[in-house]
């Protein structure tokens, strides 16, 4: 009698709980986007399974399971594409199709995703999905659009998203690769969960998150009825929620290789919990991964986290190479569902720095740390790609100081060089770059060239590079190490090359050196080192890609007070005394910034015209090009030929080389096999070239694989005369500033364009715009100077809308003209914009800003 009863309760609560989830199913269609939502998917086929489903589809879909796994093959004899079971069993697949149609007619509010495995060709399966009549469900999934809501699924009726666990050429827009778009964690124990940021297969920019952990094999003492059952195993819900958060994701697919009605109580619980989501970015960019403090989490940009009951979250996020607004927020037990965005704002290149040696004079440390260097047989060398250089002979070393003084012991660093190997001598595998004694597990750090690809470790933790670094060129290389993740990461000319989490920290306390290795004679460096600089951070993607490019300068490689220091503190004394000499003839400064733009100077800049009227590409502002019979030709570039001729000009500006076939091709053609991306190449490029030809000149040129522009005299480009002014370094004329705001003051630089690869451009030249024109704006009188001052704040303003500087001077300008009214709607709408962003109200008043 009380197996009865306990069995009737058991099936009431189930029957409450299936009454409540349809509630909470109602609420998500309203509320949710398809990547917020939550799925329990049937491995119907039973590919890779444990268990095997008995039930059929019919009995699924009545069970509310939320899609399939299906796998798909040839029947020859039959001469059908046909579904197999998890018994073994096959039948036509368009009768499934049928079956999952006429579901679909007859249950409006329903949505159905459906894994495909296949190997089959393509068209095969297209032509039966138009046969079978459920094309007019698929989803197409746009990418600037992104995954929508519930409710935009049901109200345009695309209900049935398809996901193909294999890549097909040629795939019809509703056929999506899975691992375009989800990631699936390493399995892990239910009793103890640990995810440390690397996923199983899928990039972790991914949004959607496949979770297979219930499939595991269990233990074989504890028996079906209590190890899953959620009254007696709160693991089944806990678990799923670390991962959940520990990645950021919510956990939409939920994989079963047998449906058992416990699922319905797990899902329940999981879609209660309150969730805070949001996204971390840069300049309207969302960041590639980011560390939360105090849970260790490592996410993308864009994150997702729940809050169980009582639960009080406090998010503190965490990249390489900035800072973050707000720095932490405290969210205590959440009564609804919230957003909070981050934004974040770079460090500058010299936070953390501890040592940087350019070899410009002996091995003296430029930083403010004087760590300075003891040379033993080094040699240094001149050439004119790197100046001057120091040549190691595999008996040389550079003695410098402890680990802990240079922040290396148990904390962040960043190691960057360039690096030239002469030659590899037989049988020599190692090169060190930057070594200590020692050889026991984490007491050694050695960062090296081994087996001619670059290396890192902290002996018996190590991580190994990608990229062969050939004798006799020079490379860019960075050991990147950060604490709070484990993380290990090798870059190798500004791009990352080889990546690993989880590993412990570096403990030893001796001495560093340059060119020795510490735990082998023979591995001591035979050759040549640059710009060997150490960081006690992390350093950011973007910032390491500028180093690679020489974009950013520690200190000037040309500099005469570099390489003599008596003469610099002799240039101090003199420019000191000359100061004190300004100062007793009591000069008035404030008359010498009134002079720094004379009225000539002020009416040059208004008369003055943007661009030539013939033979110009206008980058700043709107996409223009006009050839040399000053016609407007810019109709005439299509979206992927302007692709193209951006992705040419701006890498050719950057590298003499220019960019190669093949990333070239990677990133205009990705999903092409080799021979249809060349075709596609070659087809494109001719028309770009045939565009360009009404220029007198612009030349496309090919050389060793890589691909170039070449712009003859006769030709103007903004963005090349902008990069032109930044290279002359002449920021103490007032011409330069002039100059280089008429270059650029059309607008922002790409304008319109939104490309993975152009966001480090677009931020690199973003922030030398501010730097300039804010520098520009203190050399001007504000008294006179203001309707100027109002039109280069404006123009900050379009490349960093929170600029708070920019809205200073701007709110000042406005005020002295009288224009307070239009100064007050300023403020006010940059607070607006400021609290968007900041999920914080603006700290400074009006008032505030008309003081500082």
């Amino acid at each position: 009698m009380l197996i009865r009863l306990s069995g009737y309760f058991v099936g009431l609560f189930l029957g409450l709980a299936l009454i409540a989830n349809h509630v909470r199913a109602a609420e998500d269609v309203v509320l949710k986007h398809y990547d917020e939502s939550i799925y329990v998917i049937s491995n119907y086929s039973g590919t890779d399974a444990t268990h095997k489903e008995p039930r059929s589809i019919k009995q699924l879909l009545d069970l509310n399971v939320g899609g399939f796994r299906f796998y798909l093959e040839w029947e020859r004899q039959q001469n059908k594409l046909m579904l197999r079971d998890s018994q073994g069993n096959s039948s036509p697949f368009i009768d499934q199709l049928h079956l999952i149609k006429d579901f679909l007619d007859h249950h409006p509010d329903r949505i159905l995703t459906l894994f495909l495995d296949f190997n089959v060709n393509i068209n095969e399966l297209a032509v039966l999905i138009e046969e079978s009549g459920i094309h007019t469900y698929l989803f197409e999934y746009q990418e600037k659009i992104g995954w929508p809501t519930l409710k935009e699924i049901v109200d345009t009726g695309k209900r049935l998203v398809i996901f193909g666990m294999q890549e097909h050429r040629n795939s019809p827009d509703w056929l999506h690769y899975v691992w375009d778009h989800a990631v699936e964690p390493y399995y892990s124990i239910l009793e103890a969960p640990v995810f440390i940021g690397e996923f199983l297969k899928g990039d972790p920019k991914n949004n959607l998150l496949i979770y297979n952990d219930y499939n595991l094999p269990r233990k074989p003492d504890i028996p079906d009825d209590t190890y899953f059952n959620t009254s007696q195993n709160p693991y089944l819900i806990e678990h799923i929620k670390n991962v959940w958060t520990n990645t950021g994701k919510t956990p939409n697919f939920v994989m079963l290789d047998r449906f058992e009605n416990w699922i319905t109580q797990v899902l329940y619980q999981l879609r209660s919990f309150k969730t805070v989501k949001g996204t971390v970015t840069f300049n309207a960019q969302i960041l590639n991964y980011v560390t939360w403090e105090g849970t260790n989490s490592l996410t993308s940009g864009k994150f997702c986290f729940p809050a169980g009951p009582g639960e009080t979250l406090t998010l503190t996020p965490k990249s390489p190479g900035y800072r973050f607004k707000p720095e932490t927020v405290v969210i205590a037990e959440p009564e609804q569902n919230k957003v909070q965005h981050f934004v974040g704002m770079p460090l500058e290149i010299t936070e953390g720095l501890e040592a940087h040696y350019n070899f410009e004079n002996g091995v003296r440390d430029f930083s403010i740390n004087n760590f300075h260097g003891k040379a033993l047989g080094v040699e240094f060398r001149n050439e004119p790609e790197r100046d001057m250089y120091a040549w190691f002979n595999g008996k040389s070393q550079v003695e410098l100081p402890k680990a802990d003084e240079l922040k290396l012991r148990d904390h962040d660093f960043t190691v960057a060089a360039w690096v030239k190997i002469d030659e590899y001598k037989k049988d020599k595998r190692d090169y060190s770059i930057l070594g200590a004694p020692g050889g026991s597990y984490q007491q050694s750090i050695h960062l090296v060239i081994r087996n001619q690809r670059p290396y890192f470790g902290f002996y018996s933790n190590d991580l190994q590079g990608n990229t062969r670094i050939e004798a006799g060129k020079w490379y860019h290389l960075v050991w990147r190490y950060s604490k709070l993740n484990g993380e290990q990461a090798i870059y190798v000319d500004g791009r990352l090359d080889s990546r690993s989490l989880g590993h412990p920290s570096y403990k030893g306390r001796d001495n560093i050196y340059l060119g020795l290795a510490g735990y082998d004679d023979q591995s001591n460096l035979i050759g040549s080192l640059d710009d060997l600089t150490i960081w006690s951070r992390t350093l950011g993607e973007e910032e390491i890609w500028s180093l690679s490019k020489d974009l950013v300068e520690l200190m000037p490689r040309k500099n005469i007070f570099i390489r003599y220091p008596l003469l610099s503190r002799i240039g101090i004394i003199f420019l000191s005394l000359f100061i004190l000499w300004l100062i007793y003839r009591k000069l008035p400064f404030r008359n010498y910034r009134k002079r720094f733009l004379n009225t000539e100077k002020l009416k040059e800049l208004e008369t003055a015209q943007d661009y030539p009227e013939r033979n110009y590409i206008q980058l700043f502002g709107d996409f223009k090009v006009v050839d040399k019979a000053g016609t407007d030709i810019t109709n005439q570039f299509t979206p992927k030929i302007k692709q193209l001729f951006l992705l040419i000009l701006l890498y050719s500006q950057h590298s003499k080389k220019g960019i190669s076939t093949k990333k070239l091709s990677d990133i205009l053609w990705p999903d092409l096999n080799y021979q249809n991306a060349k075709n596609s190449r070659g087809v494109t490029i001719r028309k770009l070239r045939l565009i360009l030809q009404s220029l007198d000149e612009v030349e496309i040129l090919f050389n060793i694989d890589c691909w170039t522009v070449r712009f003859s005299k006769n030709v103007y480009c903004d963005y090349v005369g902008c990069l032109k002014l930044l290279n002359e370094n002449r920021d103490h004329h007032a011409d330069f500033y002039l100059d280089f705001y008429k270059t650029i003051r059309a607008g922002e630089a790409f304008k319109g364009e939104s490309h993975d690869w152009l966001d480090d451009f677009k931020g690199n030249i973003g922030n030398s715009i501010v730097d300039v024109l804010m520098q520009f704006i203190h050399k001007l009188d504000p008294e006179t100077d203001h309707e100027l001052i109002l039109k280069l704040a404006d123009r900050v303003l379009v490349t960093d809308p929170v600029n708070d500087q920019a809205l200073s001077f701007k709110l000042k300008a406005l005020v002295k003209q009288n224009n307070l009214n239009t100064a007050r709607f300023t403020y006010e709408k940059f607070a607006t914009l400021y609290e968007e962003l900041y999920n914080e109200r603006l700290a400074l008043t009006f008032d505030d800003f008309l003081k500082s």
